[in-house]
C-alpha cells in the first residue's frame, strides 16, 4: 500500500479526542478529570482508555495489602524522590492531598486517618478502583481491556496507538499512565520505557524501589520471621558516611530484611550497588539509649537477678532469637548462670553485647527484584515535562502521569498521591 493510501486510510479511521494508555490509579484519575472538565463545559467527552490486563485497577485494588493507604497528611519534598525532587513537589502542590481527599469525598469515599496515613473508611482498596471505574464510564469514558500497547506514532498532529492484537487507535491527545516496572504481575512490565526511548525521550534507568534487600548475614535461618523495632542507618563503603537513617520495625526473612525503614532506604542501597559500591545497614536496637547507658542497664539487670542464666534474664529485654545470635557471635554461653562470673567479667561481656545491639551490621548484597517492589525509581525525566499540565515539550498533545515518570515516593501513600495528582492535572489539560 502506498504512503498516500496509508494516509487516506488513517484519515478515514475514527480519531478520538483523548486516548489514555493504562487503567491504574493515574489512568483512572486522568479519565475522570478529562471527562469531568468536558461535561462541566457542556461538551460530550470522547475519551478512550486502553488497559493491557483483563480488568482496570488491578494493582490499585491490591494496594496496601488491600486496605489502600491512598495519601498522607504529612507532605514534604523529601517524600518524593527524583532527579528533580523540587519540580516533583511543585507538581504535587498543584493538586495536593487535601484536594485529593475532597475529590474522593465528593465521589462518596470518606477517609479515616491514622498517624497521618489516610485510608478509605471501609479499608478496602478496591473501593477506589470500583468507584473510579463506574464514575468514568458514567461520564463517557470507553474502556477497552486486554489492549497491550506495542507502538506509538504521531503523524499530522494525530497519535496512533498500536496494540499487540494489531488493533490501532487514533487520537488528538494522548496520556501515558502505564506505570513502571514494579509488580509485573499487574501488567507493569516496563515495556513502555523502550517505546519512549525510540520516540526520543530520555529515560533514567528504571530500578526497583520500596523493596526488601538481600544480605549475606549468616544468621538468617535463626532470625527468619523476627520483627524488631530499631534505627536503620544505611552506609556506603565509598562515601564513608551515613546515607539514610530511619526508625521503625524491620523484618528478617530467609534471604534478607524488609519492613518500612528498609523499604524507604532500599532505593539508595540499590543505587550504591548499581554504582559498584559496597553498602550495609547498621541496626540500633536501643536508639533511645547511648552505649554507656545501655551497658549499665544490662549490667545492673543481670547482677540484680541473682543466679539466673544470663541469656534468660536478658531475653526479657531483647528478643531471644536475636540474643542467641549475638551470644553465639560473641562466644557467650546463653544458659550459663550469672553467679559464675565476677562483676568485672559481666560488665566487659555485656559491654561487647551492648556494642552489637547498638550497631548490628548487615551487609547488603542485592534487592528482591521488580516482582517484589512496590514502585519504580527512574523513568521519564521531569525536565521534559511541563509541570503545569504534564505535557511533553517534545511532543505537544502527549501527556504523562504516574509511575512512568522519574518520581518514586516513600511508604505512606505518596506514590498514590503522585498518581492522583499527575492523573488529575494531565486529564483536565
Amino acid at each position: 500500500m502506498s504512503d498516500t493510501l496509508i494516509r487516506e486510510y488513517h484519515r478515514s479511521r475514527e480519531v478520538h479526542d483523548k486516548i489514555i494508555i493504562g487503567g491504574g490509579a493515574a489512568g483512572l484519575m486522568a479519565a475522570y478529570s478529562a471527562c469531568k472538565i468536558s461535561t462541566d463545559g457542556g461538551f460530550v467527552p470522547d475519551v478512550l482508555l486502553l488497559e493491557g490486563k483483563e480488568i482496570v485497577g488491578k494493582k490499585l485494588a491490591a494496594t496496601g495489602n488491600g486496605k489502600c493507604n491512598f495519601t498522607n497528611m504529612y507532605q514534604d519534598i523529601c517524600c518524593y524522590r527524583s532527579d528533580n525532587s523540587a519540580k516533583a513537589y511543585r507538581i504535587i502542590n498543584n493538586f495536593d492531598n487535601q484536594k485529593t481527599i475532597s475529590l474522593f469525598r465528593n465521589l462518596g469515599i470518606i477517609s479515616t486517618e491514622r498517624k497521618g496515613y489516610c485510608y478509605p473508611i471501609g479499608e478496602q482498596a478496591r473501593t477506589f478502583r470500583d468507584v473510579l471505574k463506574e464514575r468514568v464510564i458514567s461520564l463517557g469514558t470507553v474502556i477497552y481491556t486486554e489492549k497491550y500497547v506495542i507502538g506509538i506514532d504521531k503523524s499530522d498532529s494525530v497519535f496512533s496507538v498500536t496494540c499487540s492484537d494489531l488493533s490501532v487507535y487514533y487520537s488528538k491527545k494522548l496520556i501515558i499512565c502505564v506505570g513502571g516496572s514494579a509488580a509485573p504481575v499487574f501488567g507493569t512490565d516496563g515495556n513502555m520505557f523502550g517505546l519512549l526511548e525510540k520516540m526520543g525521550f530520555k529515560i533514567i534507568k528504571p530500578k526497583p524501589a520500596l523493596c526488601g534487600l538481600r544480605t549475606d548475614c549468616k544468621y538468617l535461618k535463626i532470625l527468619e520471621g523476627v520483627r524488631l523495632k530499631c534505627e536503620c542507618s544505611l552506609y556506603s563503603s565509598k562515601r564513608g558516611n551515613i546515607i539514610y537513617k530511619e526508625q521503625g520495625e524491620i523484618i528478617f526473612s530467609k534471604n534478607g530484611i524488609s519492613g518500612i525503614p528498609i523499604l524507604n532506604l532500599s532505593r539508595f542501597a540499590i543505587n550504591e550497588l548499581d554504582d559498584g559500591n559496597k553498602c550495609g545497614v547498621l541496626l540500633d536496637f536501643f536508639p533511645d539509649m547511648n552505649l554507656r547507658k545501655l551497658k549499665d542497664y544490662l549490667t545492673s539487670t543481670v547482677i540484680s537477678c541473682g543466679d539466673g542464666a544470663v541469656g534468660v534474664v536478658l531475653s526479657a529485654l531483647v528478643n531471644d532469637k536475636l540474643l542467641k545470635t549475638l551470644f553465639r557471635e560473641l562466644s557467650i554461653d546463653y544458659d550459663t548462670s550469672s553467679k559464675v562470673y565476677d562483676v568485672r567479667t559481666i560488665r566487659n561481656e555485656l559491654g561487647r553485647l551492648s556494642e552489637m545491639l547498638k550497631s548490628f551490621n548487615v551487609n547488603i548484597i542485592g534487592d528482591t527484584g521488580f516482582e517484589n517492589a512496590q514502585t519504580t525509581q527512574g523513568g521519564v525525566i521531569l525536565k521534559e515535562i511541563d509541570e503545569n499540565n504534564m505535557e511533553s515539550y517534545k511532543y505537544p498533545g502527549l501527556y504523562f502521569a504516574g509511575e512512568v515518570l522519574d518520581v518514586d515516593g516513600m511508604c505512606g501513600g505518596y506514590n498514590l498521591q503522585w498518581a492522583w495528582t499527575t492523573g488529575y492535572i494531565a486529564g483536565r489539560n
